[in-house]
This record gives structure tokens, C-alpha cells and sequence, in this order.
């Protein structure tokens, strides 16, 4: 009794079960005992019948008979520790020490109806008599579920913790309180180029700046009190490069005592490079690397919220460069890129650490000068303009480049950012009024004159519409004798009256409005020169003005032909005058568009010569009838020789081309004997007649032919 005892007890069965006849089983004091245990025991005959079991037994399904001869047993299935493949009836614990075999620690698997998954470990032996012979089987089994699913849990757990640390594509390490790192995955060596050799026990700060130490000092205080925490840190590479990290960090908690940090860490340097690059593009002129239009903005309203506050003045100033679109137009974007470039390197070089130069684009710049007044910006924008005028080399070209500036002053002429931009700007186009190449504080009075321009540009889009424009002619003579007519626009603008070309033409330009008002001149101009010829009058060449735009219309030929063929003039009487300026720009455009006209008949002029910059070889390519001599050199010819040399020698280039020369702006006895003294035959100007109207035109020209006879 006491071996059976120590046998169930202490399973599995080890060594001689000793005698047991099926009378000891059931003594009284050994029944309870058995009866309790958690550990089932099953005792079979020989025959496989069951000669005891107890409780947990049962509950095992280990309390069934076994047929030996049929190779069954119960009616449970078994399975093999995979829990899926049944055990094969030859391999059942009893089954196997019936046959004479010792089982140790056979785990199987079962799953009586109705209830939960067991596992099962059984031990098992053979009992025998005193003599040896064997009386049975005893098998115990013992429920080792819970364990099972302890130890599954345990080794998920491990394997879980060994691919969150070792796997882990993003940097894992492990700190004690202090911050010293006590682990470490492959991943943080991979980034950090540290191994847990080089850190081991070492703080976290020695790959950290001193700034950086504070920010993360500051951050994880969500962490010291148990929380986690997540932030962007620097950190050092080994080799001294800096690496952006996201980092979390997350304390390690056991028996509510914080022990320790779990960090993970992902690398995100190429994600901040991005976005750096990202919000400089925002921000910068992609092309100078200047600050852009939105940086201006906000660079302005700071500056003027400091301003403010320390009672310091502010200047902004608005710069233009002057026919830049020409540049490029003739040149190419590429070379106008270069010089945009240029510009902004000497901008940039002349400007203080607390000032800044922004282009708002195309060629547009803004410069904020913080406590700058009056005078100090009069003198930082004289001595810009001597900087910028200096030339700009380009391989072999070189270039000049002049500025038009306007300047608005903090707090006098606006006190927000949206003010004093406009104003600088309108002191800017003011300046270009003045010629360009120059500068021009702002003052009140030029919001009017915008004012006016603006009321202007919006009647030029209507007086067409309204019949506003009006012709006069002037005449061209040739000693007494008219022998041609310039036509000259004039607006009569409804609020402003009569109002002077010279205001009303660059707006014509700037709008494209200059296309239909020159068709419209032109075939005005053709209509009243047939009027008079079918009159009766003496025929005389028609002079009308072409714009820069109209030349660039690539229907230009096809406008002036048709409104040739719809008046009836005769191309010989029509001439179109370009400036010098216009003629040198986009030869390769303006020479064929000139060409076609002149093979229709129809006289071409240069108008204004003197005033450009056109070359003796230039001037030979273009096909040109005529020089008109710009009436600037006219005045003062008495006391400006160097007018009079001019003069003397555009006259001397006209001969020597074989063009005719027509002096303009003429007004006094004196010049017009000069200017007869080079072979001049032609004159126009005051001293024969001013602009005059359609109807005074042929009084005029029926007068003269009387005259004349």
C-alpha cells in the first residue's frame, strides 16, 4: 500500500511496483486518497478491463476498457502533441504497458465532447506480484494544460520580444533610470554606427549636443512619471554626422516601480531633409535663392511689429530693372536667368546682416532696411544704383543693366506691410516716369497721379467704342512745297480732356490695347489721304507710326494689305515709321516683316534717329527708306555743338546709305538753314506748322497747291 502510494504520488513510475493483488486496491484507507488526487490513475487487467480508476481519471477519459482483440478502446480519440494527428490504438499509454513497455512522460491530447482541449502527460508500468508475475497495468496522467499554455505563452512572448528588439527595422535600446544604455538592437548599430560594446552603461547625452540634451530632458518628463512619450531628437552618427530620429519612449514598469526606458527609434533624417528642402522652396526664389514673395511678407510684419515696438523707423524699397523683357525676348530666358542671378548676388552683397533682399518675381526685388530714415535711404539707394550700373559679364558680352527704385518709410507713408509695398511700388513706377534709372521716395501726390493713370488705362479699353480718338496731321515740306503728312493720334478723354500721347500710348502698349488702336489709326489715316486725293487735292506720302507690339503682331503684313485694299490708297503714298529702338530689337523678326511691306510699295522711316543705339551695319541690313532726325537735337543748336555734330553726322550716314533725310522738331530760320547746309530737303516741325486737324489738313493742302501753282 505505502509503494502504491509513493507511486501515484510521485509519477512518473519509477522501479518494481512490487505485489499488488485487486484486494489491496480497494482497502478503505487507501480509497479516499486515490479518489483526490488531481493526478488520474487507471489500473487495467490484463485483459484490459479496468479495475480502477479515480475522479480525475475519468475527466481524462482514461477510465475506458480495452479490447486488445478488436483494437479498441472507449470511445475518446487521442491525439499526438500536435493536436491534429490521432494516436494509433498500438500507441495508447495503456495499450503500450500491456504490451510489456515502461512509459514515461508521453504527452497526448484529448477533447471529450462538450469539453475544453487537456493535455495530457502518462506514465506507466507493468504490476506485478512478489513473484514477478504481472497482475496489470497502472497508468497515471497528469493535466499539464495550463503549463502548456504557459510556456506557449512564454515562448511567444520571448519571440515577440526578440523581433520587436533584435529584428526591429527601426532603433531599439534599453536604459536604466540614469539614461545609460543597458541593451541595444543590430538596427541601432546600423544607424548610429555605435555597437552595444562602444555604449554599454554609457548616457544616452554623449550622442547628443548640449542643446539637444535639454530638449529631451524637457520632453520625458511624461516618462520619468510613467507615461509614454513620443518627440523628434539629433542624434551623432560615430563618424560625426547628424541623424534625425523619431523617438518613443516608453517606461518599463514592474510591481508599479518605473525600472527603466524601452526606446524605439525610427530614422527619419532623409524625412527632415525632404521637408527642409520642401519649405525652402516655399519660401525661396528657386532661381536666386532669395526669399520670395511669401517669406517678404512675413519677414515685413515682423520687422514692423519690432519697428513698432522700439519706435525705429523702416524703409522698404521696390526695384525694377529697366527693359529686362527686351533682354530676354532678344537674349533668351537663359541669359535673362544669369543676369536675374548677378543682380541678386550684388544685392545681396549690399545689404547689412539685419536687412533682406527678396525677389517677388520675374525682375522684381524688394529690399526691408530696418531703422533706416530718409536720409540713410537716400544713401543706400545712391550708392545700389552706382553698384548695379557697373557692367555684367557674360562670356564674352557684357551688360549693362540700370534699376528704376521706389522707397516707402515706416511709419510716415503707411504703417502695415500691405501699404507701404503699394506705395513703393507706385514711387517705383514713378521713377520709371523719370526716365528710368533712378530712384523716387514715395510721396501722396503719386497716388493721385496712379489714380489718374488707372482711370485712364480703363477709358482706353472703351474709346474706341465711343469715337474718342481724333487725328491731326502734320506737315512735311520740302522747301515751300507739302510733300507729306504724319498722322498723330489724340484722345479726347471725357473727364480729362485732350489728352497727350505720350500718357496714353505706353498704357496702349502695357494693355495690348495698341493693336486695335494702330489698326484703327492706319486705316483712318488711309481713308482721309483718299478722301483728299479723290478731292482733287495733290497726292502726298502719308507718314503713321508702328508700335513695338505691332511689329511683333505676326499679323501685321496681312492687317496692313488688307486695309490697303480697303481704302483704295496706293502703297506709294503710305509710309510707317518705327523708332531706332524698335528697329534693333528681334532683327530677325522685324527685318522680314519690313521687307514684306517695303515689297509692297510702301515707304519705311526710321523715326527719332540719334536716339539709340543702332551700329552703320545693323542700319545696312534693315530695309529702310528714310532717317527722320529725333527733334531732341534741334533744340540748343546754336549752343550745343555736340548737337550739331550729331546732327552733321547722322546726315552724313544717311547720304552715304543712299536714305533720305527728313529733320523733325524744327522751329527757327537758323536750323533750317543749318540743317538745308547738310543736304536736308525735308522738315517738319513749328516753324512750318503745329498738328493740325483733318479739316484745317485741306484748307492747308488745297492753299499750298494754289500757292505753288
Amino acid at each position: 500500500m505505502n509503494f502504491i502510494r509513493n507511486s501515484l504520488f510521485s509519477p512518473p513510475v519509477d522501479g518494481s511496483l512490487g505485489a499488488l493483488s485487486s484486494s489491496t486496491l480497494h482497502e478503505t484507507l487507501l480509497q479516499p486518497i486515490l479518489e483526490h488526487m488531481e493526478a488520474g490513475v487507471t489500473v487495467y487487467g490484463l485483459d484490459g478491463h479496468v479495475l480502477f480508476f479515480n475522479k480525475a481519471a475519468k475527466q481524462f477519459d482514461m477510465s475506458e476498457p480495452i479490447n486488445m482483440h478488436e483494437q479498441t478502446y472507449g470511445s475518446s480519440t487521442f491525439y499526438h502533441p500536435d493536436g491534429i494527428t490521432p494516436v494509433a490504438f498500438g500507441e495508447l499509454p495503456s495499450v503500450r504497458v500491456l504490451r510489456g513497455e515502461i512509459v514515461n512522460d508521453q504527452e497526448i491530447w484529448t477533447q471529450p465532447s462538450g469539453k475544453a482541449v487537456s493535455i495530457l502527460v502518462a506514465n506507466g508500468k507493468l504490476l506485478t506480484q512478489s513473484s514477478g508475475e504481472p497482475v496489470g497495468a497502472l497508468i497515471v496522467t497528469h493535466d499539464i494544460t495550463d503549463r502548456k499554455w504557459a510556456e506557449q505563452r512564454l515562448e511567444v512572448s520571448e519571440q515577440r520580444y526578440k523581433s520587436l528588439f533584435e529584428y526591429n527595422p527601426d532603433l531599439v535600446c534599453w536604459l536604466d533610470l540614469a539614461g545609460r544604455f543597458l541593451n541595444l538592437n543590430p538596427a541601432f548599430e546600423v544607424v548610429t554606427g555605435y555597437s552595444l560594446i562602444d555604449l554599454r552603461n554609457q548616457s544616452f547625452q554623449q550622442l547628443m549636443d548640449r542643446e539637444g540634451v535639454k530638449r529631451v530632458l524637457s520632453l520625458s518628463r511624461h516618462a520619468q512619471k510613467g507615461a509614454s512619450n513620443n518627440y523628434d531628437l539629433s542624434v551623432f552618427h560615430k563618424n560625426g554626422a547628424r541623424i534625425e530620429l523619431n523617438a518613443t519612449v516608453i517606461p518599463i514598469v514592474v510591481n508599479e516601480t518605473n525600472v527603466g526606458y524601452f526606446v524605439i527609434a525610427k530614422d527619419i533624417t532623409k524625412r527632415k531633409e525632404t521637408e527642409r528642402v520642401i519649405h525652402y522652396l516655399a519660401y525661396h526664389d528657386t532661381l536666386t535663392g532669395l526669399p520670395n514673395r511669401s517669406l517678404f511678407q512675413s519677414k515685413l510684419e515682423d520687422s514692423l511689429v519690432h519697428a513698432s515696438v522700439q519706435a525705429q523707423p523702416l524703409a522698404i524699397l521696390f526695384l525694377d530693372l529697366d527693359r529686362f523683357k527686351y533682354i530676354n525676348d532678344t537674349l533668351g530666358h537663359s541669359t535673362g536667368d544669369s543676369l536675374l542671378t548677378q543682380i541678386a548676388n550684388r544685392l545681396r552683397d549690399s545689404v547689412g546682416p539685419h536687412d533682406t533682399v527678396c525677389r517677388l518675381g520675374g525682375d522684381e526685388f524688394t529690399i526691408i532696411l530696418p531703422g533706416m530714415a530718409h536720409e540713410e535711404a537716400m544713401h543706400f539707394a545712391e550708392k545700389l544704383m552706382q553698384k548695379l550700373i557697373f557692367p555684367i559679364f557674360l562670356g564674352n558680352q557684357s551688360f549693362v543693366v540700370t534699376t528704376s527704385m521706389g522707397i516707402s518709410l515706416f511709419p510716415q507713408d503707411g504703417t502695415d506691410a500691405e501699404t507701404l509695398i503699394k506705395n513703393a511700388d507706385t514711387a517705383m513706377y514713378q521713377a520709371k516716369e523719370h526716365g528710368r534709372n533712378n530712384f523716387q521716395f514715395f510721396f501722396p501726390e503719386m497716388n493721385i497721379a496712379l489714380a489718374k493713370k488707372m482711370m485712364l488705362e480703363a477709358g482706353l479699353r472703351t474709346a474706341l467704342d465711343n469715337n474718342e480718338f481724333q487725328l491731326h496731321y502734320q506737315p512735311q515740306y520740302d522747301h515751300e512745297k507739302i510733300v507729306g503728312l504724319e498722322a498723330l493720334i489724340r484722345w479726347q478723354h471725357p473727364v480729362y480732356g485732350i489728352v497727350s500721347p505720350l500718357d496714353f500710348i505706353p498704357l496702349a502698349e502695357e494693355t495690348g490695347l495698341i493693336i486695335p488702336i494702330g489698326q484703327w489709326v492706319l486705316e483712318k489715316a488711309c481713308q482721309q489721304c483718299m478722301k483728299w486725293q479723290q478731292q482733287g487735292l495733290p497726292p502726298v506720302r502719308l507718314a503713321v507710326n508702328l508700335s513695338m507690339r505691332q511689329l511683333q503682331d505676326k499679323h501685321l503684313v496681312t492687317m496692313v494689305q488688307q486695309t490697303l485694299q480697303k481704302t483704295g490708297l496706293s502703297p506709294a503714298y503710305l509710309e510707317l515709321e518705327i523708332t531706332e529702338s524698335i528697329a534693333m530689337h528681334r532683327l530677325d523678326t522685324v527685318i522680314p516683316r519690313l521687307q514684306a511691306l517695303q515689297d509692297m510699295g510702301i515707304h519705311i522711316s526710321i523715326d527719332d534717329f540719334g536716339t539709340g543705339y543702332s551700329s552703320l551695319s545693323c542700319l545696312q541690313s534693315l530695309p529702310i527708306n528714310s532717317l527722320k532726325i529725333d527733334q531732341s537735337f534741334m533744340r540748343n543748336m546754336s549752343t550745343n555743338t555736340s548737337n550739331t555734330s550729331i546732327v552733321s553726322a547722322i546726315a552724313a550716314m544717311a547720304h552715304s546709305l543712299s536714305l533720305s533725310l527728313v529733320a523733325e522738331g524744327v522751329e527757327t530760320e537758323a536750323q533750317l538753314e543749318f540743317l538745308r547746309s547738310l543736304g536736308c530737303s525735308t522738315f517738319q516741325g513749328y516753324y512750318f506748322s503745329k498738328p493740325i486737324s483733318a479739316t484745317e489738313c485741306e484748307w492747308l493742302l488745297a492753299n499750298n497747291a494754289a500757292k505753288i501753282g
